[in-house]
């Protein structure tokens, strides 16, 4: 009887122990705002709007690690998009389809970084992000480049690292577009390197000081009825930023260039060229923060005749924190597209879209956000 005791008890401490090798946590941003916007549509006045992500695209995640000894961890992390504003998920949007649109990714890591397969950001986009000086965050941010075509965010079926040697940070990504390569009569229609993308940053952080540059390759062939050239059609992203924070106020930089190549295009406007300035500036107000940014696009040769389509922004934000979890902010941002361009203003999770060619579009709002 005491051997079956024991046994029981030993058989129910094997769960526990294992369990207390295991840390994982749920974690998550609610944000949502009230705001005004002008698509600068004639026949159109602005409009009063609640939406969700302002500050910080609202989410839901699942992270953890298990400690496998001798240094080695295993990691996972599951995050997918929330709209506080209509109590929908991002499986809802049609344009983002996945639950997990955010993260899904499983892994090892070490002495020698991180090593993790799934969907996760592009060396690019975490690079650009960390000289941003609104943080991918409020109208005017770094996201207006970005995501109007300036870098691939994320990239699925992805082999992802990150590694921080002596304060510089390594991020690379190869992801397979899981494209055969295709022949009918001899003649190759289909590339087998379609959608495949490769990408390599570096960001290094000493002190008051953070300098970030990155290059990637985004194969967008998909297929042809004529012989295709080496390679194929890609689109390549490089870009370089920096940042200074002199403890009262602190600055930003950030140039990008998206260059696309045998016909493919890139924004809107169809061009084969890219290109984004954006400069950036914080000074503490209190015990919060006044963010401002003004950007410059510009893109070269569109494919619809349109002449030097360009565009300028301009954010403005005031961020007040309530705890080190919640703060309030207020947000101004406006877009000023010449005759031939039609670029949206853009806030974290929130696009004010150009009414027409030569529109210009603006938006405000106030809200909360909470980290839970």
């Amino acid at each position: 009887m005491k051997k079956t005791l024991l046994a029981v008890a030993v058989a129910a401490a094997l769960p526990a122990a294992a369990f207390a090798q295991t840390n994982v946590t749920l974690y998550g941003i609610a944000d949502a705002g009230v705001g005004w916007q002008d698509n600068d549509v004639d026949g159109q006045d602005g409009s009063l709007v609640v939406n969700s992500g302002y500050n910080s695209t609202s989410r839901f995640g699942i992270r953890g690690t298990e400690d496998l000894g001798s240094g080695l961890k295993a990691t996972f992390n599951l995050e997918g998009g929330v709209q506080f504003d209509t109590g929908r998920s991002d499986a809802d949007i049609p344009s983002r389809a996945a639950f997990w649109n955010r993260r899904a990714v499983v892994g090892l890591a070490g002495g020698f970084g991180e090593v993790r397969f799934g969907r996760d950001y592009t060396p690019a986009f975490s690079s650009a992000g960390s000289t941003d000086i609104m943080g991918y965050g409020l109208l005017g941010n770094w996201l207006t480049f970005t995501v109007q075509g300036g870098i691939e965010t994320r990239a699925n079926n992805g082999v992802h690292y990150t590694g921080t040697f002596s304060g510089i940070t390594i991020r690379a990504v190869y992801a397979d577009g899981e494209q055969p390569k295709t022949r009918v009569g001899g003649i190759e229609t289909v590339d087998g390197a379609s959608g495949d993308i490769w990408g390599l940053s570096a960001a290094w952080a000493g002190g008051p000081l953070t300098v970030q540059g990155y290059y990637q390759e985004v194969n967008t062939r998909a297929s042809t009825t004529a012989p295709i050239t080496s390679g194929g059609d890609s689109v390549k992203q490089m870009g370089v930023g920096a940042g200074y924070n002199f403890g009262a106020f602190r600055l930003a930089l950030n140039y990008g260039i998206a260059d696309a190549d045998n016909g493919t295009t890139v924004t809107a406007m169809r061009g084969d060229k890219f290109q984004g300035l954006g400069l950036g500036a914080g000074v503490k107000l209190g015990t919060g923060e006044l963010l401002a940014q003004i950007m410059q696009f510009k893109v070269d040769n569109a494919a619809n005749g349109l002449r030097d389509p360009k565009a300028k922004g301009f954010g403005l934000a005031y961020i007040h924190p309530l705890s080190k979890r919640t703060n309030l902010y207020a947000t101004y941002g406006m877009m000023r597209n010449n005759s031939n361009a039609s670029f949206a203003l853009l806030a974290s999770d929130v696009a004010v879209g150009s009414g027409a060619l030569g529109s210009d579009p603006q938006g405000f709002a106030v809200g909360i956000r909470h980290l839970f």
